[in-house]
């Protein structure tokens, strides 16, 4: 990004000369920050329609030129269910770039989500801690990535705001460090970001100006944050274990003691506890005066306070910290009494319990909250009592109880619990204290006044709870498959919404009080989403998260339900494999998805035609079996299995035989039988009868690595299969004797990754293409190699088909990522530019009547030739 962006915004080419939102020429060849200013204004269903296909993938198209930007718009288009808008894109002329040779006939689009408002890229890495502030009287992101780089984005423009701030490198280990969390807050009427920074073991918090950019401050192993006269002030512990006490507005140190923990004491004074080297534990008030000693065992065992005292709305609540290893903690100045006893549901899951002690007042009395060796927390009456004799102390018990609440982690791996002390509640029931125990914290917004936490437990449920009651708000929130990672609360429409993002790629929006999720999820990422926060951009909510796919969504949370939606959902994670095949006499593409689900589509119109078989699989290929369409899969335990398609039932027992992983297949009839041929990590070819399940003939062996590509081609009147390897080397076999035919073809220079036949001139011939980054055609015929080998300049080819339109036999390859390259066969010539996707492109399979079946991403597209 140039500086001028910082500066301010670059200059608008209005799009009203060329018709605006409708003008699909201006959509294709404007610069896309001119584009997205305009893209609020949209009004008509029109304009709507054509901001959501911009939208949908502008964090791909805006690095791209114009005819590239063209079809990706294509199969945004198609993705909402609107092919002639999908056409019409594809037409589109661009100066000195050829017409697009394909058109899009249908697109799934569970990722296309209306409500999408920006995508900001500009990250290298994994994004995974987001917060929202007002700065400037505007509403910004912090956003922190793998990519050790912390960036800061003005919402309503979705432009950076300063430079990137960059995580400095270690000059003897050459580390870099990385942002583990990121906070706002306003300090001393400054607006900032507070960044955990995390280098090997060494963390340290950096306080980010939001309103240039530049560092205001920096603290190193951050203990406690508290306010002392006035200001907020961090506590950190040192390697020599020196207490330091920072201002959190400056970053200058205030002074320093022995390492400690702020506590609060009774008459609401800043107070630290500190375990001295051989000594005793001490109070310090963080003027650094020593109040009180503290009580030491026989042993001379020092005992460490890890815990805090929270006013939340007025009232004072207890929070411990499952860390440390204190026993008790003793002023040593008065006797104490046991003044209630709370549930042991703060332990470890083990069983394994940690002691906690705090300083606190209760209903107007000193006490002292130690957590025991046994699991129980206890509350000691600090003004009361008698000393005992040289045994111990004499203890006296009355009656308190508490009910156990949430409050935020100071880390993330971190199980922190609160009691609230103020009223005598029942203890809470076995199973909730179970169910609280494998509870964590992922959020904590203030909603209507109140402050809510948002917990999530192990069956990745979400639940709110009001910080000042203790009270469960709604309903529990069950939907997500996988781990939540964060969560956000926020109103929208006088109604509590939470925001859940989680490991399964997915977003999801809730109305708190029903627990019923509001819409569809938010379709957008590609990758597991790390974190989530909420903030109001010119006037509505709006959601912002961040993801391993290294982009910042941000998400319209007003928006109304209806509207443009994809008409078909695609797989929920990524394509691995297509396949085609006729079904009841009509054509349909069978994918098969990372999500362990097969899915079957109709070629002509996309809609889904039969129900989704549940099996993993590795590898997929379809063929017909006593006159039904049968699949047959590769699951990632080397089995083989066959599925009836049209009713989704397995046929028959799996079939097994290779001693390693199946990494291709190919089916054919052959002598009047259907078979299968697959080939594996053994470094083994093998033949399989699909009427009887049971092998043909020994196992073709002659490889001397394994075997990750193969195709079968009818050469003379004989079936035969073509295998590459990492061995460099291409093979041919007849399948009927199981024999190598001739020598194996060399020419590769490393791992053939992609095998495909095809006829080119009337002559059968195979194309390989290998991690050397050519592709190469053989004859069939003579086993030698026709021309030159064509360069891949994008790389390793990922995957590979040969597809004949009319008499033209067109080479198509994927290197993976988001662009597919299409050649002339007979000349090696390419055809256009790459052909852009939104996502990077897993398959290619060629389909009946000249049409393209592509796999991006979680989803799939049928192209047909113009």
């Amino acid at each position: 990004m140039s500086d001028a962006m910082w500066d301010g915004a670059p200059s608008v080419d209005s799009g009203a000369a060329h018709g605006g939102l409708t003008d699909l020429g201006w959509l294709v060849r404007a610069d896309s920050e001119s584009v997205l200013a305009l893209l609020p204004d949209a009004e008509s269903a029109e304009e709507r329609l054509a901001a959501a296909v911009y939208r949908a993938s502008v964090d791909v198209h805006r690095k791209q030129n114009a005819g590239q930007r063209r079809f990706v718009l294509a199969v945004d288009a198609a993705r909402f269910g609107d092919r002639d808008l999908a056409a019409r894109l594809a037409a589109v002329d661009v100066p000195g770039t050829p017409s697009v040779g394909w058109q899009v006939a249908w697109a799934t689009g569970s990722p296309a989500d209306v409500r999408l408002l920006r995508t900001l890229t500009g990250h290298e890495g994994w994004v995974t801690a987001v917060d929202t502030a007002v700065a400037g009287g505007r509403a910004v992101a912090v956003t922190g990535s793998r990519d050790n780089s912390v960036r800061t984005w003005d919402l309503a423009t979705g432009r950076e705001v300063c430079p990137p701030l960059v995580c400095p490198t270690d000059a003897r280990t050459s580390q870099t460090a990385e942002v583990e969390y990121v906070a706002t807050a306003t300090v001393d009427g400054r607006d900032v970001a507070l960044l955990l920074e995390r280098l090997g073991r060494e963390k340290r918090v950096l306080l980010l100006d939001l309103a240039d950019g530049s560092l205001a401050g920096e603290c190193v192993r951050v203990v406690d944050v508290a306010e002392l006269d006035g200001r907020r002030v961090v506590l950190t512990v040192e390697d020599d274990r020196t207490l330091r006490l920072w201002s959190v507005a400056t970053g200058e140190e205030i002074g320093s003691a022995l390492p400690a923990r702020i506590l609060a004491s009774p008459d609401d004074s800043p107070v630290a506890v500190s375990a001295e080297f051989g000594g005793a534990v001490r109070l310090w008030d963080l003027a650094g005066g020593v109040l009180e000693p503290a009580w030491v065992d026989a042993a001379g065992k020092l005992f460490d306070a890890r815990a805090s005292a929270v006013v939340v709305d007025g009232r004072l609540v207890a929070y411990a910290c499952d860390a440390g290893d204190i026993v008790g903690l003793h002023d040593g100045e008065t006797a104490v009494a046991v003044v209630g006893d709370l549930a042991a549901a703060c332990g470890r899951s083990s069983g394994e319990v940690v002691p906690v002690s705090q300083l606190v007042e209760v209903a107007g009395r000193p006490v002292t909250l130690v957590r025991e060796a046994g699991g129980s927390l206890r509350v000691w009456d600090r003004a009361e009592g008698c000393r005992g004799g040289g045994n111990g102390w004499v203890v006296r018990t009355s009656e308190l109880c508490g009910q156990l609440i949430r409050l935020p982690a100071k880390h993330r791996n971190q199980e922190d619990w609160t009691w609230q002390l103020a009223h005598p509640i029942a203890i809470l029931d076995e199973d909730v204290s179970a169910r609280q125990r494998s509870a964590r914290v992922v959020g904590t917004d203030v909603v209507g006044g109140r402050v809510l936490r948002l917990t999530t437990d192990a069956d990745q449920t979400v639940r709110l709870w009001d910080a000042d009651t203790g009270a469960a708000v709604g309903e529990r929130l069950a939907g997500h498959t996988d781990r939540v990672r964060a969560a956000a609360a926020v109103a929208v429409n006088e109604r509590v919404v939470a925001v859940t993002a989680g490991l399964d790629q997915t977003v999801r929006v809730w109305d708190v009080a029903t627990g019923r999720p509001i819409d569809a999820p938010l379709n957008g990422h590609t990758a597991q989403v790390w974190d989530v926060a909420t903030a109001t951009v010119d006037g509505r909510p709006v959601a912002v998260t961040a993801g391993a796919d290294r982009t910042v969504r941000v998400w319209d949370l007003g928006e109304a339900s209806g509207g443009h939606r994809p008409v078909f959902g695609g797989h929920d994670e990524a394509v691995l494999a297509a396949t085609t095949t006729t079904l009841q006499g009509r054509p349909v593409v069978v994918t098969a998805g990372a999500d362990t689900t097969v899915r079957t589509w109709d070629l002509a119109t996309g809609a889904p035609v039969v129900e989704t078989i549940a099996t993993e699989v590795c590898g997929m290929v379809a063929a017909e079996v006593g006159g039904r369409a049968v699949v047959v899969t590769a699951a990632p335990d080397a089995t083989i299995r066959r599925w009836d398609l049209a009713s989704g039932q397995e046929i028959g027992q799996a079939m097994a035989g290779h001693t390693g992983r199946i990494l291709a297949l190919a089916s054919a009839e052959v002598e009047g039988r259907s078979v299968v041929v697959t080939g594996g990590s053994d470094g083994t070819a093998q033949v399989w009868d699909l009427a009887t399940g049971r092998q043909l003939g020994q196992p073709l062996t002659g490889h001397t690595s394994r075997i990750t590509a193969l195709a079968i081609a009818h050469v003379n009147g004989r079936a035969l299969v073509v295998t590459g390897s990492w061995d460099k080397t291409v093979r041919l076999w007849d399948v009927t004797t199981g024999r190598q035919v001739g020598e194996p073809l060399t020419g590769h220079t490393d791992w053939v990754t992609s095998v495909s036949t095809t006829m080119l001139n009337g002559h059968p011939i195979a194309v390989t293409a290998s991690r050397d980054a050519t592709v190469r055609t053989w004859s069939l015929l003579d086993r030698e190699q026709i021309g030159e080998p064509l360069p891949c300049p994008a790389g390793t080819v990922r995957s590979m088909a040969t597809v004949v339109n009319g008499n033209s036999p067109y080479l198509i390859t994927s290197c993976g990522s988001e662009g597919v390259s299409v050649r002339d066969l007979a000349t090696g010539a390419e055809i256009g530019s790459p052909l852009a996707f939104p996502s990077p492109v897993h398959s290619v399979l060629a389909a009946s009547e000249g049409r393209l079946v592509v796999g991006f991403g979680r989803e799939i597209a049928v192209l047909s030739a113009r």
